[in-house]
């Protein structure tokens, strides 16, 4: 098949989150499987031109103007997959991705993205490639279905996918922003747009691809609910017959102890943890931390939003991180940008406590050590579509304590489900609540001071998972073969 994923983030080019590590390992797994993929994503002003290559200038029709556009052409790293660069001056050739900040967005988000589903007819028709799948990633993309049925022919054969990745995020704006769509009033009655009187590009796209895809089968379900649906959890339950939950893989290439080059000369492996031991006192010189092999070391890295639990964490006479390291003789690393309240908050916190390290950044080396070098991964998520980083400490025997939802419940597996000890790979709790996490990073002290082996057998049950992309690349596989079905 040809596929053409059309994304506004993929690795190493553009990334602000799991979406961009999906787009980019998802598409290097189906080129293993012998599928023609390719790319499309806008040309931001981060992105290197350095190994660019020019193909063409062309216009795109909005129906009422019409915007200059240039293609450009790169490969991702090791893999030959194709990635094309929509270039526009006036849309993106700007800071940041959404924004100039991660917390921040721009006010014409929705002509630049529109922009984008709209450009792939002609950047297909340049290239003289037709894809079967035209695979769409979150609101951003929502609109490439009503790009393809303008498109006509070539394109009458070709399929949609749309694969939600946070039902958080949706691109909701205001109808005065239609025009630039290059959309008519009537369609957006006709494809089902409006949610609450605003554009809604996420809905639009639930709506109206052919088949939909989650990041993990338990949050395929949870958003047909009103508690995970954002308020779209209706039509959701309209497409049900249409939505399939395939959990995201990892790229053992990047993450991997034996082969990780920023663990370097500190490689490990299921069968020797030396070198973890190694990462530990490294983690812990770099962080500034006591040089302690005995105390038990608990990280994150994250982004600092609600989402992510961090209330629950830190903040103000709610939040239990000051009285459990108050408490408990344990130290904690904390990596991650996000709201402002929130990093204020680790900061005032990191000055108090000796045992806790806070680094308010993005650090890709760093966030390799911390892998490598803790005991134990803290993922208390209200809700989290799939999530990565509980796969990457399975993979380095850094046990995940993680709150029971979305992709978190499918990867992680406490000793207390059958199975027990021999197939436990984590700590998991129930409910978003602050006394609850409390209670099972207690549990998880308790078990490293009192019970070591079974410390071992949590980490070698977990390196010894395998979550690599081929069953997810095959499901996908199946999905598009279902889609193309449906035409």
């Amino acid at each position: 098949m040809n596929i053409l994923m059309i994304t506004s983030e993929a690795v190493p080019f553009a990334k602000s989150g799991g979406l961009a590590d999906m787009v980019s390992a998802l598409s290097i797994a189906l080129k293993e499987e012998g599928q023609d993929v390719r790319i499309l994503m806008p040309l931001y002003d981060t992105v290197s031109r350095k190994n660019l290559s020019f193909i063409a200038d062309f216009q795109i029709d909005m129906v009422n103007r019409r915007e200059q556009a240039a293609l450009y052409r790169s490969e991702t790293e090791n893999s030959g997959i194709p990635v094309y660069f929509l270039e526009s001056e006036k849309y993106f050739n700007r800071k940041g991705i959404y924004g100039p900040t991660p917390a921040s967005s721009y006010p014409d988000n929705a002509h630049r993205y529109s922009l984008l589903s709209a450009a792939f007819p002609v950047v297909c028709k340049l290239l003289d490639w037709i894809p079967h799948i035209l695979h769409s990633h979150d609101w951003p993309t929502g609109l490439v279905p009503l790009y393809l049925k303008k498109a006509g022919r070539p394109f009458d054969r070709t399929a949609t996918v749309f694969t939600i990745h946070n039902m958080g995020y949706q691109g909701t704006y205001d109808k005065r922003d239609l025009p630039w769509t290059g959309l008519s009033a009537e369609e957006t009655h006709d494809f089902n747009m409006m949610k609450d009187g605003y554009l809604n590009y996420l809905k639009t796209g639930i709506e109206n691809h052919t088949r939909i895809t989650t990041v993990s089968p338990t949050y395929s379900q949870e958003i047909r609910t009103l508690a995970y649906g954002h308020g779209l959890d209706q039509s959701l339950n309209h497409r049900a017959s249409s939505l399939t939950g395939i959990l995201n893989g990892v790229d053992y290439s990047s993450w991997n102890p034996e082969t990780d080059r920023y663990l370097a000369p500190d490689y490990y492996s299921v069968f020797d943890l030396d070198g973890k031991k190694q990462c530990k006192t490294r983690l812990q010189m770099k962080m500034r931390l006591d040089e302690k092999a005995e105390v038990p070391l608990f990280a994150m890295i994250t982004r600092l939003v609600s989402q992510k639990g961090i209330e629950e964490l830190c903040r103000p006479g709610y939040g239990i991180l000051e009285e459990f390291c108050r408490e408990q003789n344990v130290q904690v690393v904390i990596l991650g940008t996000g709201e402002a309240w929130v990093e204020e908050e680790l900061k005032k916190l990191s000055t108090r406590l000796p045992n806790l390290s806070v680094k308010i950044t993005y650090n890709e080396q760093l966030s390799h050590l911390i892998e490598g070098g803790a005991d134990f991964f803290i993922m208390p998520s209200h809700y989290e579509p799939c999530g990565l980083n509980q796969l990457y400490s399975l993979k380095y025997g850094t046990i995940p304590i993680v709150r029971k939802t979305g992709g978190l419940a499918d990867s992680v597996l406490d000793p207390s489900e059958p199975g027990g000890w021999k197939k436990g790979t984590g700590f998991v709790y129930e409910e978003a609540d602050p006394r609850q996490l409390r209670e099972v990073l207690d549990r998880a002290v308790e078990c490293w001071e009192e019970q070591p082996d079974k410390i071992r057998l949590l980490r070698h049950n977990g390196m010894n998972c395998d979550f690599s992309w081929k069953p997810s690349a095959l499901a996908y596989m199946q999905v598009y073969e279902e889609a193309l079905g449906d035409l």
